[in-house]
């Protein structure tokens, strides 16, 4: 009789043994998806998200051109009469800009030697290491722990538009811009998940005072 107790307590034992390591799963699953998961998705999404435009913002400082080349501005006498667009110039600067920018971001992806700057932004593709401590926000804890690697995947091919805007600027005068706008659809990569991003840079190609009357001028884009 003893020794069937002593089996059937020994059953009861690994039971209850079992039944708490479920729950303690179930309760450690539940507390990482609705506390870690989400704080660690934003941070990687705000890491990868400056990445990209760290690496688009490099290889839009080494395109050349010269504003003059892009537009000329007529006048009769101080009487302001129109402005001419290069369009080809400008559909150059985007063909560029769009192949060089995807070139760069695919070596970063993979962890390799970019093309324009010879230089290896991310090695091994990762971008940042974010320490298990920084989660719990916790100054002590801040840099504590292991580390989650987050990396990025580009989705696509990089997009792009030059968009040209006017807008009335005091009394008789536009203020003109030319802007070159880039984005990259991403996905952002950890261990626990697999965020889509999208990442939107621009830059300012030509911003200029036309002084004069105001003429009837209509925004048009330029894509690629």
């Amino acid at each position: 009789m003893r020794k069937i107790k002593i089996k059937r307590l020994k059953k009861l034992r690994l039971l209850l043994i079992l039944l708490i390591a479920i729950a303690a799963i179930y309760l450690g699953a539940q507390y990482v998806y609705h506390y870690v998961e989400p704080q660690l998705q934003a941070v990687a999404k705000q890491k990868v998200s400056f990445a990209i435009n760290n690496i688009v913002k490099e290889v839009l400082a080494d395109i050349e051109y010269r504003q003059e080349d892009l537009i000329e501005v007529k006048h009769v006498g101080e009487q302001f009469v129109d402005v001419e667009y290069d369009s080809y110039e400008l559909n150059q600067i985007l063909y560029t800009a769009l192949n060089t920018i995807d070139a760069s971001l695919l070596a970063a992806q993979d962890g390799k030697e970019d093309p324009t700057t010879e230089a290896v932004f991310y090695k091994e593709g990762i971008v940042f290491e974010i320490p298990l401590g920084y989660l719990s926000h916790l100054f002590f804890l801040h840099d504590k722990g292991p580390t989650i690697p987050v990396r990025m995947k580009i989705i696509n091919d990089v997009n792009g538009e030059i968009r040209i805007e006017n807008e009335a600027y005091g009394v008789n005068s536009t203020l003109m811009k030319i802007v070159l706008e880039i984005s990259v659809n991403a996905e952002v990569l950890t261990y626990l998940s697999t965020t889509p991003l999208q990442v939107t840079s621009e830059l300012p190609l030509v911003v200029q005072i036309i002084n004069g009357k105001v003429p009837e001028m209509t925004p048009y884009t330029i894509t690629e």
